[in-house]
């Protein structure tokens, strides 16, 4: 029993010596130093970069976190210690309690808040609100899994994300991460695994001409956007007919694929037509066509795919930060080390073995109680420039009760059941539609950080009333003391 008063003993001492830590003025200077010092690094890092990058070194990070929780434990063991509570201490614990409450409602802002872009065309209703955060999806028959992939910035190392244990139909790895990328597109023989489509791809480098440029350019079969390229002045095309002259002006070049050879026929810009073949037997790589054109311009077949499939892989962009950078992309490998690169909004069909597996990289996505119609965006101009001086949008709210008209301008937000909607930018089109962006922004924690505000002022009034008071009573008796000090003179006391 001795030694379980013992034990208790030094626990209660602990206890007291830890509370007096806690609450103690060293470790509030401590807190509220780091504090600047992180909101000063966080709003450097914005300026030289971007706000995600000062949100994942600052605002988001664990460290941050907790030194908030700190400041808040503080506060409450200050608050604590001043028990037995008696009037006086009125401004203080407001204020007090004011703080906890901008903390907590920061807190719930943070993990169940909603901050992402709602993008409408002129004409178009739209409800879908896009969030900062990114998925995985996968499509497994009629089974749909996803994950998240957090965001880092650019130069932090990636650590691999499994599917594993994550409940997935099937074992997949994203083994890269490129927070800024722009695709990099190749064509490759199609695997033998994979059913033949026998669609050709024709590599070609063009050489000469009045600049003396040197460009390599692709011609494919699979897709509308690659069988016809335009490369400068340069039309250039692939066909499974004859090429004939079609009677539009030059210069084009167009390869005419047939059994055993490759024909092509090519039109200069004085209208001079030539036609020609190479012999897959003689071997086509390597082989130089000169379509007649001016400058001595020069075509040489690089690479001939009888059969191919479309390639693309990711490299980081020129572009790192700010708002003009591109987005993400990710590479996703299979159970057998297949794997296939996917931008942000992309999808694409993973075959492991003899089973496909349809992965795809998107946003987060909200859909909103309401939609909103775009109805018109003006925009004003600086005198005299392009640049933008202002800009709104006029909109009609559909399906909150009733159709509500709005307009949202740069300084002039739309509330609507708990969602503030902000005018972010646009995207222009010559003549028209616009696509008008906007910021939808629903916070949670609102409430408790007004509530922490208002108590945290009220406090601060009640406070300066206090020492006025005080102040005004200390006077007061100054003047009785110099008063009775004057009579006392006066009668000789």
């Amino acid at each position: 029993m001795q030694k379980t008063e013992v034990a208790e003993s030094r626990f209660w001492i602990l206890a007291d010596q830890l509370f007096r830590f806690l609450c103690s003025l060293k470790i509030a200077v401590i807190i509220i130093l780091t504090l600047a010092v992180a909101l000063a690094t966080a709003t450097i890092l914005e300026s030289l970069y971007d706000t995600a990058t000062a949100q994942y070194w600052v605002y988001h990070a664990r460290w941050f976190e907790l030194n908030l929780v700190m400041l808040g434990v503080n506060i409450f063991c200050v608050a604590m210690s001043r028990i037995p509570w008696k009037l006086k201490h009125t401004p203080f614990l407001l204020a007090h309690l004011g703080i906890i409450l901008l903390l907590v409602g920061s807190w719930v802002t943070q993990r169940k808040g909603i901050d992402g872009n709602l993008r409408v065309s002129e004409g178009d209703a739209e409800s879908v609100v896009e969030l900062d955060q990114s998925l995985l999806v996968v499509v497994d028959q009629d089974r749909v899994s996803s994950m998240t992939i957090p965001w880092i910035p650019p130069g932090v190392k990636f650590s691999p994300i499994s599917t594993s244990g994550r409940n997935f139909p099937t074992n997949l790895t994203v083994d890269q991460w490129v927070t800024h990328a722009d695709p990099e597109v190749r064509f490759i023989p199609r695997p033998a695994e994979e059913p033949r489509q026998n669609l050709v791809a024709l590599r070609l480098l063009v050489a000469g001409g009045p600049m003396r440029i040197s460009q390599d350019i692709w011609l494919w079969e699979g897709a509308p956007q690659w069988k016809e390229v335009q490369a400068g002045p340069a039309r250039f095309f692939l066909s499974r007919r004859k090429i004939s002259d079609d009677g539009k002006p030059g210069p084009w070049l167009g390869v005419e694929i047939q059994d055993g050879r490759l024909g092509y026929g090519a039109k200069s810009s004085d209208g001079k037509f030539i036609r020609g073949f190479l012999s897959q037997k003689e071997g086509i790589t390597g082989k130089v066509i000169r379509p007649g054109w001016k400058g001595d311009v020069t075509l040489t077949v690089q690479e001939w795919i009888a059969d191919s499939k479309i390639n693309v892989e990711y490299r980081p962009a020129r572009i790192q930060y700010g708002p003009q950078a591109p987005s993400s992309a990710i590479r996703v490998v299979g159970s057998q080390g297949e794997n296939v690169w996917l931008g942000l909004g992309e999808r694409a069909v993973l075959h492991s073995g003899q089973k496909e597996v349809s992965v795809g990289y998107f946003p987060r996505r909200v859909v909103l109680p309401f939609s909103v119609r775009l109805d018109r965006f003006e925009v004003e101009h600086d005198p005299g420039t392009n640049r933008a001086a202002a800009y709104s949008s006029q909109v009609t709210v559909v399906g909150a009760g009733e159709d509500r008209k709005a307009t949202i301008s740069m300084n002039e937000p739309l509330d609507m059941k708990g969602y503030s909607i902000y005018q972010a930018s646009y995207e222009d089109a010559q003549p028209r539609p616009v696509t008008s962006i906007f910021s939808v922004n629903q916070d949670p924690g609102r409430g408790l950080k007004y509530l922490g505000s208002l108590l945290i002022v009220l406090g601060s009034i009640l406070l300066s009333a206090e020492k006025y008071r005080k102040k005004s009573n200390a006077k007061a008796a100054s003047k009785v003391t110099v008063g009775l000090s004057d009579v006392s003179a006066e009668v000789g006391v």
